[in-house]
């Protein structure tokens, strides 16, 4: 057929964008940002361990350490948006680890979007609260910014 294209003949250019990761580095650069004046250090996916023989390796999103390096917080962003049942549980174990290996009261989870702003999780015997927050994108950036800020704020109010 003549005026078809031939493969080949169609140049095409365009790029990809790897969105959870995005997403994670949005959420930790702005958390750090939010927090900064709050005393102590934010680390960004620093390496961990949940076992005494450091063989469970774990990579939280973001940390807040007092100046002395006790742990303060611990939040992981998840691009994933929640359904009417809610979000995966593997989340909340991953989230438990965390707690645990940092002897945490309180995790945080933030997600992409959801059909609620905030959902806590009370763990039976643990003595831990797992936080899970949506984040709506949608929304113009003062308004994002504004949510990051009380998200902060959130943080630092379970801090003894």
């Amino acid at each position: 057929m003549e005026g078809e294209p031939r493969p080949g003949d169609v140049v095409v250019r365009g790029f990809v964008f790897d969105m959870p990761s995005v997403f994670e580095d949005f959420v930790t650069v702005t958390l750090r940002q939010a927090l900064v004046g709050s005393g102590g250090r934010c680390s960004v996916r620093d390496t961990m361990y949940l076992d005494d023989r450091n063989a469970i390796r774990m990579r939280p999103d973001f940390g807040w350490y007092s100046d002395g390096g006790t742990p303060l917080a611990v939040a992981d962003a998840k691009y994933k948006v929640g359904s009417r049942m809610g979000y995966p549980d593997a989340d909340l174990y991953q989230m438990l680890a965390y707690c645990t290996a940092l002897g945490l009261t309180e995790g945080h989870l933030l997600y992409a979007k959801g059909h609620a702003p905030h959902t806590a999780h009370r763990i039976k015997r643990a003595g831990i609260t797992l936080h899970q927050h949506a984040l709506e994108l949608d929304q113009p950036p003062a308004g994002l910014l504004a949510d990051i800020q009380t998200l902060a704020h959130h943080l630092t109010s379970a801090v003894p």
